[in-house]
């Protein structure tokens, strides 16, 4: 989304004000546990006021935990994690369509397989000075593999090393999409560790006199270009449920919200919203050892739903249909494949699949309790799938319950929700014995042509466009939607905002951020 939309609405409807706590801006693959309740909402917040309209801003405020750190490896707060992009920055960052865009690395070269990468850095230099070295990078990178935050994503790295200036990459098998991992945040190797390492981010940390903290504008930042302001205040917030107060205050400007999250928050005023698409991708897994290991009743389960309908219906328009498990946003979602919705052609899939004949055959659709928009989803897909023979139920579960079914495979169906990595990688949801194939599907054809997808040198679209035919002839799961992820402003604060998965202060450069009603830089 290039533009934000400004929204002047008495009461405007949010979801939960909440930050993600695996990662605000990052997608990392996870069980269903942690992307499931992996916001954090504030609760108990019903009916803020404040008059409508503009309200004069006299300084652009962010919000900070107090007492956590800012280290970007080990960071697991969302709060923190908001000021990550600002002090910062990886060897890539991912635009609006996933696509990874060189940031401290100018240039890089792969094996043929794709299972060796070599990086050239960029001379640049650490908010404390000192430049930036392969070794800093490496030493990053190396910490990122253990962490919680980015071990997933790494686990294929086997070597990382500082070489000659360079920096190189082993991996256990081929991935042509790898440098969009690697928007992973670089730290100085002296500082490793430490609550505020230092980066090559257009800020730094400061610590006030007066206890009040600062980001000040970094006069070493590589890119020499102008930012909105040269100085932000960090606004101490003693735990999440604070945030609400912070914003409706005043006292900041700025935050991320979920609008299909968990904790619905009503709020009055103007405010600016910006979307971002995210990787979290909602879809329906099957038990494939029962009545769903007819590949023609899965495929019947998928024409039958209405992912658009859905989208507009249940997750406010905060949300992208999707027949792949990949987001629409991104180049290698094969949007020729598509097949619309149809009433007609969900009906002849289900006479394809045997069930329209007048029989009842009962299936239970299971889904994680806690959410609202959910809940209603999930009722309206097995409402609309109930019209022929296949007769779906819903049942809702705690989440103990609904994570031990899945793991036991004690269940027909389930409304899952997982945040795949950026570079759509879907194997642990579907390649035999993958950590999130929770059904047992297995194909060993399929699970052959999910290598070939990342491995492909000479032809990876074609590669790509083969993998999502299979997907749609084997329907191992239905993808419905790719959830979007807002950047929530107070009315005027700022413009020309454009977010993304990955930074919510995408292309910073261009922000106009208007302090007493007047533009600064940009």
């Amino acid at each position: 989304m290039k533009h934000p939309t400004q929204k002047c609405i008495l009461p405007l409807l949010l979801a939960a004000l909440c930050l993600l706590l695996t990662g605000c801006w990052s997608d990392e693959p996870m069980d269903e546990g942690d992307v499931l309740d992996g916001l954090i909402g504030a609760e108990g917040i019903t009916d803020q006021t404040e008059p409508p309209g503009e309200v004069a801003i006299t300084s652009f405020a962010l919000p900070i935990l107090s007492g956590e750190t800012l280290d970007p490896i080990t960071c697991g707060d969302g709060i923190q994690q908001l000021l990550l992009p600002l002090l910062y920055e990886g060897l890539f960052e991912l635009d609006e369509t996933f696509t990874p865009q060189g940031v401290l690395c100018t240039d890089y070269t792969a094996s043929n397989d794709f299972t060796v990468w070599t990086f050239t850095l960029r001379s640049a230099s650490f908010s404390d000075g000192t430049p930036l070295r392969a070794e800093d990078v490496a030493a990053s990178l190396q910490r990122a593999k253990t962490s919680a935050r980015y071990g997933a994503r790494l686990a294929s790295v086997v070597s990382v090393r500082a070489e000659d200036g360079r920096v190189v990459i082993t991996l256990s098998e081929g991935n042509n999409r790898f440098p969009a991992l690697l928007e992973i945040p670089i730290t100085s190797k002296a500082y490793a560790g430490s609550a505020v390492p230092v980066g090559t981010g257009p800020y730094r940390y400061a610590a006030a006199e007066d206890g009040e903290a600062h980001l000040i504008k970094n006069e070493t930042w590589w890119k020499k270009a102008a930012v909105p302001v040269d100085t932000i205040p960090l606004r101490t917030a003693t735990d999440e449920s604070a945030l609400p107060y912070l914003f409706s205050s005043h006292e900041i400007q700025m935050l991320i919200t979920d609008y299909t999250g968990s904790a619905p928050v009503s709020y009055k005023g103007n405010l600016t919203v910006a979307d971002a698409q995210t990787t979290t991708l909602q879809y329906i897994g099957f038990n494939c050892t029962g009545l769903f290991s007819d590949a023609a009743l899965r495929r019947a389960v998928s024409a039958g739903v209405d992912r658009s309908s859905l989208c507009r219906a249940y997750y406010s328009g905060h949300a992208q249909s999707a027949a792949f498990p990949v987001s629409p946003a991104s180049p290698w979602y094969p949007q020729d494949l598509e097949i619309p919705y149809s009433a007609e052609r969900f009906q002849q899939a289900m006479d394809d699949a045997g069930y329209h004949k007048g029989r009842s055959v009962k299936a239970e659709l299971l889904v994680c309790a806690g959410n609202a928009s959910r809940l209603s989803a999930a009722k309206a897909i097995a409402a609309a799938l109930s019209a022929y023979d296949l007769k779906i139920s819903v049942k809702t579960l705690p989440y103990a319950e609904y994570a031990a079914a899945l793991q036991s495979g004690a269940f027909d169906l389930y409304l899952g929700e997982v945040r795949m990595t950026p570079d759509f990688n879907c194997a642990a949801l579907l390649k035999t014995g993958g950590s999130l194939n929770y059904g047992a599907f297995s194909d060993p054809s399929l699970d052959s042509q999910l290598a070939t997808a990342f491995t492909s040198a000479t032809a990876p679209v074609s590669a790509n466009e083969a993998l999502c035919t299979a997907l749609l002839q084997s329907a191992p799961i239905v993808p419905i939607c790719f959830k979007s992820i807002s950047v929530v402003l107070q009315g005027g604060a700022a413009d020309e905002i454009t977010p993304t998965c990955s930074n919510p202060f995408y292309q910073l450069s261009n922000w106009q951020i208007h302090i007493k009603g007047e533009p600064t830089n940009g």
